[in-house]
């Protein structure tokens, strides 16, 4: 027993090493990356009267070398200190042509006013302290275009492969300065920029993975989509039946819903969402509050997604999930066969698991032995004067 034990600390002490050590080094090239990036920029609805024009120039996404993924984690009885894990964290940033309005929805405003550059402000206000404590990345959607061209539809709705920004500690001026290489118009392939952020995460397993969806409007440019009979994103509804690509412009919910499922439920990447902007449409709405709760992380009261309406309310929610995901996501060297065979404790205070993620603790990868807290245990679990609290538990194994 005791040899077993000192075994698997060793083990846990050589992951946690791994997973710190191999993403420091992408910090210095993401960040000469981003300097040349330019990050694709049609997303949400497509802007007034569904006119599609394009960014800037058209550069490929970044990368990383791949990294030794970590193993799942062995049920060994016993009590054990919890690690707060390294996280990284994936901005899925919408930059669609609705991305220029104000956040009230007014058109044709100076970019100072843009939800766009809202977007960018309230992230220079809420990450840069942060750089040094979690590895973050950003996939902007979709793919660039040269500046000023006219497309249609299909291509303004494409999506480049992988992200632009690999995730990495010291990336957030990187994410900040993107902004500045791009403007947003077209329209908003959610599902598909979704699945390929996961596709990007999945292959390069870290210890915690959690995404953040930001966007202005309901998902669309699915083409295989009815233009005679679907929800209509556009600003006219006719636009969607009169317009020969108007299948594009049709509400794309099932296939997003889908998407932010597996990421999250199979693939256990949380995913919140944050709505920017104007609540004209209740219908969209609703399918922001769905996605939230496919995501894994909705608010505990209505509206289920984090719902901006100001530039506080977006620098509020960016810094209420900076937080849960910094300081309330934990590793337990040891899992448990049975999901409910261990107890978990701040400062020996004992804290019972909440599946429904509202107060308490729940897994969010057990065979990874990654947990997480939510609601006041999430504030009890950061301690007091920046400093977080002493977290442990007790393991059982099944025979």
């Amino acid at each position: 027993m005791p040899a077993r034990l000192s075994s698997l600390r060793a083990r846990f002490g050589q992951r946690l090493f791994h997973a710190r050590r191999r993403l420091v080094p992408a910090a210095l090239a993401a960040a000469f990356t981003a300097a040349m990036l330019s990050c694709g920029s049609r997303t949400g609805l497509f802007g007034p009267d569904s006119d599609f024009f394009t960014g800037d120039a058209t550069i490929p996404d970044a990368g990383v070398a791949d990294a030794p993924d970590d193993g799942p984690v062995q049920c060994i009885p016993g009590r054990f200190g919890f690690e707060l894990a390294l996280t990284q964290l994936m901005f899925v940033l919408d930059r669609s042509g609705s991305m220029r309005f104000s956040l009230s929805g007014v058109p044709d405003v100076s970019r100072s006013r843009w939800r766009w550059t809202v977007l960018q402000n309230a992230l220079r206000r809420t990450i840069t302290t942060f750089d040094d404590e979690i590895a973050m990345g950003a996939k902007f959607f979709p793919e660039a275009l040269p500046f000023g061209s006219s497309v249609g539809a299909e291509r303004a709705c494409r999506t480049d492969t992988g992200v632009g920004i690999a995730p990495a500690r010291g990336n957030a001026q990187a994410i900040i300065s993107a902004f500045d290489l791009t403007e947003p118009l077209g329209g908003t392939p959610t599902s598909e920029a979704i699945r390929l952020a996961t596709q990007f995460l999945t292959e390069r397993r870290s210890v915690a993975r959690t995404m953040v969806l930001a966007t202005d409007g309901a998902p669309n440019c699915n083409g295989d989509l009815d233009r005679r009979s679907c929800i209509c994103t556009a600003t006219s509804p006719q636009s969607c039946r009169e317009a020969s690509e108007g299948d594009y412009s049709c509400l794309d919910d099932t296939r997003t819903l889908a998407s932010i499922r597996d990421t999250a439920e199979n693939r256990k990447i949380p995913v919140y969402v944050i709505g920017i902007g104007s609540t004209e449409r209740p219908e969209f709405l609703d399918v922001l509050d769905q996605m939230a709760i496919a995501g894994g992380r909705p608010r505990a009261t209505a509206p289920r997604h984090y719902n901006v309406q100001s530039e506080n309310d977006l620098t509020e929610a960016l810094t209420t999930i900076r937080d849960a995901v910094a300081k309330c996501t934990y590793l337990t060297p040891s899992a448990p066969n049975d999901p409910d065979n261990i107890t978990v404790e701040i400062d020996g205070v004992l804290i019972p698991r909440d599946q429904t993620k509202t107060n308490g603790w729940d897994w969010v990868d057990r065979s990874y032995g990654e947990l997480a807290f939510f609601g006041e245990a999430c504030a009890r679990a950061q301690g007091s004067g920046g400093l977080p609290a002493a977290v442990s538990g007790v393991v059982t194994c099944d025979e």
